[in-house]
């Protein structure tokens, strides 16, 4: 009799044990990585994100949930930057190095509490509203570019010309081919989330981008949680009906851009996105240049969309 108690008492110290562990773990953050550490160098690019970080940036609040942007820049129109999954105000920040002279630029982070487009699309008009902010151009990429187009279905009247980069449409093909991950990965620790993103990192987004040093050590230095990773998800499955006929979206001059070798948004994807805009619309391809062209091909992308803001003529494909 003693025996078995103390059996059971040992499995009960196990169970406990184990237990233990598995809440230390699931309790454990995933660590932000430095850039500049990672970078390790000093030039025209890193000085630029360093002095961009030390801009100040403003806070509002809408339902309980705190949104943090960037407004800065001198000029009448106003560009709105609205980045991908993954993504931060500061994603941007050789854009607004490269345009602020001549415009104002807005560019903020998306809440890790937001997982819908309704109330995505109700905070940034909450932020262009406080900051007085009438008609603008609207750049999107990714995760992004999809909001971009649910604010083109939502407030035409207020966009004189939007920017679709490394995008898709909305679409039912994301949502099968992430049926099964999308019910896995809410239970894993944010650790392990983590680590799979490295890892994804490491074997597909880096080569995809000519090994870029720049994109390998700032994509690791965004900020991260589970809860965002999981709520952003649902917001690029939140299917909307888009119209492109519409006068009132077909008269705006619209600029597709693209990678072909784009590893996050397939041919398919980029195929449909094009053949839904096809009505007043240019398309410019990048060539080996991955998912994150404005990081690794800033100068390039940003002369694309400064060619396509001042003139009033199509942009040639690449």
């Amino acid at each position: 009799m003693l025996v078995v108690k103390k059996y059971l008492n040992l499995k009960v110290i196990i169970a406990v044990l184990i237990l233990t562990v598995i809440i230390i773990i699931y309790a454990i953050p995933a660590k932000q990585k430095n850039f500049f550490e990672l970078y390790g160098k000093k030039d025209k690019v890193s000085e630029s994100l360093k002095k961009f970080q030390k801009k100040t940036v403003k806070f509002i609040e809408m339902n309980g949930v705190r949104w943090k942007y960037f407004s800065g820049g001198t000029g009448d129109k106003t560009i709105l930057f609205l980045h991908g999954m993954g993504g931060a105000y500061d994603i941007w920040w050789q854009q607004v190095d490269f345009f602020e002279k001549k415009y104002r630029i807005i560019t903020y982070t998306l809440p890790k509490e937001i997982d819908n487009l309704e109330d995505a699309s109700n905070g940034i008009l909450k932020i262009l509203d406080n900051e007085k902010v009438g008609n603008f151009y609207l750049t999107g990429t990714s995760m992004g570019g999809y909001i971009a187009q649910y604010l083109l279905q939502k407030i035409p009247d207020r966009i004189d010309k939007i920017v679709l980069s490394n995008t898709f449409p909305p679409n039912h093909i994301m949502l099968e081919e992430n049926k099964f991950k999308s019910k896995i990965v809410p239970l894993l620790p944010e650790i392990l989330i983590a680590k799979l993103g490295e890892k994804q990192l490491k074997e597909k987004l880096i080569p995809a981008a000519e090994n870029s040093k720049l994109l390998a050590a700032f994509l690791p230095s965004l900020p991260f949680s589970k809860k965002q990773f999981v709520n952003r998800y649902y917001v690029v499955i939140d299917y909307f009906k888009v119209i492109p006929d519409d006068p009132n979206i077909k008269r705006i001059p619209k600029l597709i851009i693209e990678s072909d070798n784009d590893p996050l948004v397939n041919k398919e994807l980029r195929e449909k996105l094009k053949n839904l805009y096809s009505g007043n619309t240019s398309i410019y391809t990048f060539h080996n240049k991955g998912h994150f062209p404005y990081i690794n091909a800033a100068d390039e992308y940003n002369r694309v969309l400064q060619k396509f803001f001042e003139e009033k003529n199509n942009l040639s494909g690449k």
